[in-house]
């Protein structure tokens, strides 16, 4: 939680200091923080280590987005914020997988040390690789109000949109790998294969977006997008003991796929909805409502999923039963938000010109 909290002031921070700086600095405390919870004699120490790896991945992810934005071209803006969602979405998909190999192997504390060296590496490169393009520090002394905003409805459009997306999403993360081990008998190896699928195609979605979105526009993309979200849902909700691996896959693809197509447009419209030199908080702002859409949608997985099985516990329902009923009222809950989520898509933004220059029309 560590970063999520520092999100938004990393992201001014960054506006005020310099993107790469904060970002160097955000690398280097990481570094340290592989460092110190690797070598940790005590819990205490693993404990502060962990407080200083999240201060470190709010200062990267609070000057990253600024970074892909400001050293892009308008034209190929959304290309490259759908490279970053890549890259943000394939440290998801291979940490959980790397993270459970190094422990299996060689302990816990791999799990970190292994990762010191590619962070030096990071260092090193973004250290010499500074963007010469890109501008100064600012003289901001506050974070953007409303006022700053250039299409002030539209802007919390997008990011109620984020949340709704990336909430409904988590549903799939919470639920579905019991329902693979469990209800389904897969084992840990074909259920891993067949969850890693939805998560894989939310990764590639993003570069798939972002592409298309640069050369044909995302008035029509995103809605589609969070659509084919909806759909997967609702296909997940009926799933049951004896649904082929297609079906899950299918289900699966297009909930993830939705939500990963989705996410460089709905990234490029937030922050081209500011200015250049609060790119930085702009950015801090995208991760931070995609953070607070995974916080509300486990929440809500949770409470849905239990309340509902509780109640057909209660009606005299077998455990079995009362378990596929459950899961299936919770995915038509998660539906029912991405459905939500692709109506809000559809109002159209009331001013044509972003603040980075590109044309609103196309976003």
């Amino acid at each position: 939680m560590t970063d999520a909290c520092l999100l938004l002031p990393a992201g001014w921070l960054a506006d005020r200091s310099g993107h790469h700086r904060v970002f160097v600095l955000g690398l280097a405390l990481t570094a340290a923080a592989f460092l110190l919870c690797g070598g940790a004699p005590a819990f205490g120490w693993l404990l502060g280590g962990r407080v200083l790896q999240g201060v470190g991945a709010a200062l990267i992810f609070g000057s990253a987005p600024a970074l892909v934005t400001l050293a892009s071209r308008d034209a190929e803006r959304q290309r490259a914020l759908g490279w970053f969602n890549l890259a943000f979405g394939a440290g998801a998909v291979l940490g959980p997988l790397a993270g459970g190999a190094l422990v299996t192997a060689w302990g816990w504390r791999a799990v970190y040390l292994t990762r010191l060296p590619l962070a030096l590496a990071a260092l090193v490169l973004v250290w010499r690789a500074r963007p010469r393009e890109l501008p100064g520090p600012t003289r901001m002394e506050a974070p953007p109000t409303a006022h700053a905003v250039a299409d002030r409805r539209t802007f919390v459009v997008a990011n109620a949109v984020n949340v709704l997306a990336n909430g409904a999403l988590f549903f799939v993360w919470l639920l579905v790998p019991y329902y693979l081990l469990e209800r389904r008998g897969l084992g840990a190896g074909p259920g891993g294969v067949l969850f890693a699928a939805g998560a894989l195609a939310t990764a590639l979605g993003a570069p798939a977006g972002g592409l298309w979105a640069d050369r044909r526009g995302a008035r029509r993309l995103v809605p589609v997008a969070l659509g084919a979200e909806a759909v997967g849902l609702l296909l997940t909700s009926r799933l049951d003991a004896t649904s082929s691996p297609v079906a899950i896959a299918l289900a699966l693809l297009l909930a993830g796929g939705g939500v990963g197509l989705f996410a460089a447009p709905n990234m490029h419209y937030v922050m081209g909805a500011l200015p250049r030199a609060r790119q930085g908080w702009a950015g801090s702002l995208v991760v931070l409502m995609r953070r607070g859409g995974i916080v509300t949608g486990a929440g809500l997985a949770t409470f849905v999923y239990e309340g509902r099985l509780a109640l057909y516990r209660g009606l005299g329902a077998a455990e079995a039963d009362a378990t596929a009923r459950a899961f299936t009222d919770a995915f038509l809950v998660a539906s029912a938000i991405a459905a939500t989520a692709a109506g809000l898509s559809l109002i159209p933004p009331a001013v044509r010109r972003d603040r980075l220059g590109a044309s609103r029309g196309r976003i």
